[in-house]
């Protein structure tokens, strides 16, 4: 999530004060954590974060394709047809909150135009994550609870929740949805008891359990306030809980957490490791790095690209500002090393005045041409060539995962191919020759560069070596490389 600098000084003297009060170990020294993430809740520290009741297998609904499952493999996911679903978000995390039912339409319409077929939301709000106030009340008022109880709803709120939730099954837009989240903890959601957290989330189950279209998420900008990660802290206790409910009322939908930047992979906690169902991956850094090192790690989970760097965005001073080369890099290098797909966001994530003349830009065409292109593949049988199988000279060295450098500091060339060889997909950052072992390759692939920043495909003949025909439309030096049988 982006976080307003005003909202970040607030933070940062909280966890000042909490710190030289408390000395709550590794989330103290965390100097933008919101103060909520500490919550002391009644009966958390007995609760037992037990496995959670088996989920009832749905026969699935019909009509557009939502993201319904994970795949045998655990690589990537089904919708409810049984087929691959490539994850192509964006995220207006205070869509539910900030906008009426026009404007939700207006952007749900143009999103599905655009190609998009999931975007990241928040239920509730709250200042830091977009919301007009930091009570969950909507832009026109609407409370979610009576009185600040999580389980007293006031029906108007969840109504609107509901039918914009719908809006977007309308539109063919799966909802990673945070039902509870690492701002609206301590603010808007404030449970009374750990029980309070159960009963929130079996309301929540019970509540959306006709939709089809959601993908459980939970944390954002989230550490922990223990130093005990493997046993959880209070807050870790009460979203387990909240997720147990859900779980026990049968829905079996994906599930994930969202942890903290700048980098972060969902299973480096050890408490929720076990209970995930996918990998949110968080980088402002170069992102195959950290979708790489997601990839290759056991139990085999589908790979998200949750949140990087937004289009018009960079939280980060000291670096480069946010281009379009910069977008195109973090979706090519994510889908060249194993995700299951890639959410973009924008600086409009909190829908700012003029948003709506901001919903078309050359960034999301691009991105969207590059989405298709893989979407036209068998992408989920494309492996990552970690070991130089393919592209076997004039790649660069690769960074280690964590390593803090800018998109544009680093151009290492990733590549992926179907064990069959039919398909294959090289990303060249920047201007190069590479080598490339065409014996890995299906006999007669066809070879071809594809322009990122116009989509314009030249064939070129099969070869050991390939240079990088010039700049792109763009003006910048970053190609694709396609193979196809």
């Amino acid at each position: 999530m982006r976080r307003h600098p005003s909202r970040l000084v607030a933070w940062c003297l909280v966890v000042v004060t909490v710190c030289v009060g408390t000395a709550m170990g590794v989330w103290a020294q965390r100097r933008d954590v919101p103060a909520g993430q500490a919550l002391r809740i009644p009966g958390a520290s007995t609760y037992l974060a037990a496995p959670w009741p088996a989920a009832i297998p749905g026969a699935g609904a019909g009509g557009r394709p939502f993201l319904a499952s994970v795949a045998p493999d655990g690589r990537y996911f089904l919708d409810q047809y049984g087929q691959p679903f490539l994850v192509r978000g964006d995220a207006p995390w205070s869509l539910m909150t900030d906008l009426s039912p026009p404007q939700a339409e207006l952007y749900l319409s143009t999103r599905e135009q655009q190609g998009f077929n999931a975007v990241v939301v928040s239920l509730l709000g709250s200042l830091g994550n977009g919301g007009p106030h930091d009570d969950g009340r909507t832009h026109d008022g609407v409370a979610p609870f009576d009185g600040g109880d999580v389980l007293r709803w006031n029906e108007p709120y969840w109504e609107r929740m509901t039918s914009y939730l719908r809006m977007a099954a309308d539109h063919g837009i799966t909802v990673f949805l945070y039902v509870v989240d690492g701002w609206t903890i301590g603010r808007s959601f404030v449970p009374r008891s750990i029980d309070q957290c159960t009963g929130f989330g079996r309301r929540v189950g019970e509540r959306f359990a006709d939709l089809p279209n959601i993908v459980w998420v939970t944390g954002g900008d989230y550490a922990p306030a223990t130093d005990d990660l493997a046993a959880g802290s209070d807050v870790d206790r009460c979203w387990d809980a909240v997720m147990r409910g859900i779980r026990e009322t049968g829905d079996g939908r994906p599930f994930s957490i969202q942890l903290d930047f700048d980098e972060s992979i969902s299973s480096d906690n050890p408490f929720w490791a076990p209970r995930l169902d996918w990998e949110f991956v968080y980088t402002y850094h170069p992102t195959y790095t950290a979708v790489l090192e997601a990839y290759g790690r056991s139990p085999a989970r589908p790979v998200v690209l949750g949140e990087a760097n937004y289009e018009r965005e960079n939280n980060q001073p000291e670096s480069a500002p946010t281009t379009d080369e910069t977008l195109r890099r973090q979706v090519l290098w994510s889908l060249t090393s194993g995700a299951a797909g890639e959410v973009m966001g924008s600086h409009d994530w909190d829908f700012p005045g003029g948003w709506e003349t901001r919903l078309a830009t050359p960034a999301v065409e691009q991105v969207g041409r590059l989405r298709e292109l893989f979407a036209a593949l068998r992408w989920w049988e494309l492996v990552p060539d970690r070991a130089d199988d393919l592209v076997t000279a004039g790649r660069g060295l690769p960074l280690e995962a964590g390593t803090a450098v800018d998109v544009l500091d680093d151009d290492y060339v990733t590549a992926a191919r179907t064990p069959d060889g039919a398909q294959a997909v090289v990303y060249l950052p920047s201007a190069r020759t590479i080598s490339v072992d065409t014996a890995v390759l299906a006999e007669g692939v066809h070879v071809a560069w594809v322009d990122p920043a116009s989509g314009q495909r030249t064939p070129v003949p099969v070869s050991s070596i390939f240079t990088t025909p010039g700049r792109n439309d763009g003006g910048d030096e970053d190609w694709v490389l396609l193979f196809t049988a």
